[in-house]
Parts: structure tokens; sequence; C-alpha cells
């Protein structure tokens, strides 16, 4: 409870409180000038622990607490779809066709300068594949 107690509360945890004092205003537990004072300190709680103060001697109803919001999952991308796969699977074919069909000019011709338009092709498929 120790940690419990430290957790901030928000304006919808003191109206809670404020709305539960009414409550024991009405059925006679406190008196108005009791009322007056524990709303205050209701309203200028910052803590669980200090709301819990206020309704430390008096009986059910408390105000409610809502559990912390649990840390959100991390967002997976998608599984690529098949039209995607396939899509990336053919354009990766041209670009290995592309690059064999330069290498073997580089080749037939005996220029390495020829090699150069392989490099690029080389670099779109790399970003295209990744």
């Amino acid at each position: 409870m120790g940690r419990d107690a430290d957790i901030r509360v928000g304006t919808t945890d003191r109206e809670r409180a404020v709305a539960a004092l009414s409550d024991h205003l009405a059925e006679g537990r406190i008196d108005i000038g009791e009322y007056e004072t524990r709303c205050a300190a209701a309203t200028a709680a910052r803590t669980r622990g200090d709301l819990r103060a206020v309704f430390a001697d008096l009986p059910a109803p408390h105000p409610r607490f809502d559990p912390p919001a649990p840390s959100p999952e991390p967002v997976r991308p998608a599984p690529p779809t098949v039209k995607q796969r396939n899509t990336s699977l053919v354009i990766g074919g041209f670009l290995v066709a592309g690059i064999g069909l330069i290498v073997a000019v580089a080749a037939v011709t005996n220029s390495w300068w020829a090699l150069a338009p392989a490099l690029v092709v080389a670099a779109v498929l790399v970003m295209v594949v990744s």
C-alpha cells in the first residue's frame, strides 16, 4: 500500500471523495463544519494517501480509485501482404537481372567503367529489399 499511497490523484478522484463525504454528512456521521474541513482537505489532496487520510475514521463509502493505466504495448508492423511480397520479388528480380546484364557487358567489353551503373542498380535493390 506504500507505493499505491504515493500515486497522484486527479479531479475525478477528488470529486468522488467529496461525493462520499456528502453521503457521510447525510448519514449524520460528520457535521457541516467537519464536512467543510474534510472537503477542503479532499480538494487539496495530491495523492491517494492524502485522500485516504480524509476517510481514516469513517466507514464506507470511501472514494474508489481506478487502477493505473497499463503500459501501452509496442506497436508491431503488420506482416507484408502477398501482393507486397510478390511486388518486392518482381522488382528484385528485375534489378538482379539488370546487374547481371551490366556485369556481362563489362566482361565482354573489358571496360571497368561499365560497372558504374551496377552500383546504382545495387543501391536501388538494397533500398527496395529493406
